[in-house]
């Protein structure tokens, strides 16, 4: 089973970053919950990865068993082996489930209005990417 951690508002909001970050040449990466489909691929008709139903086009999906702690091993180890510098990685989140992962990059954005996340955001420093209201 996969885990979409996006509200429709936060999901449009991801994705205009993630337009963002794909026009200024960045590696995108979806974290995705739950086992890889079939051979550890989910291919739209552009060739490119995407995470199910969020309609994000990656370049590398990531498999979690869970978004939590097994999400953030994932990412540094992904970092580790692509050799990136977590200062420079982003990371966006609007439920608790992905605060471990918010936690390992440089740069880690809340999305939306869950009043923990934006307390913990206003606690550490991390910017709050609002969302329209549904």
């Amino acid at each position: 089973m996969r885990h979409n951690l996006l509200s429709a508002g936060s999901a449009l909001t991801v994705l205009e970053a993630a337009a963002r970050h794909r026009s200024a040449g960045d590696l995108l990466v979806c974290v995705a919950g739950g086992p890889p489909p079939g051979d550890g691929t989910d291919r739209p008709a552009a060739g490119r990865p995407t995470a199910s139903g969020t309609g994000f086009a990656a370049d590398l999906v990531l498999y979690a068993d869970a978004p939590d702690e097994a999400g953030s091993e994932v990412v540094v180890e992904a970092m580790a082996r692509l050799g990136l510098d977590a200062a420079q990685c982003f990371a966006y989140g609007d439920h608790r489930e992905g605060l471990t992962i918010l936690r390992v990059v440089g740069n880690p954005r809340v999305v939306g209005r869950d009043p923990l996340m934006t307390e913990l955001a206003r606690d550490r420093g991390w910017p709050v990417l609002h969302t329209a209201q549904y």
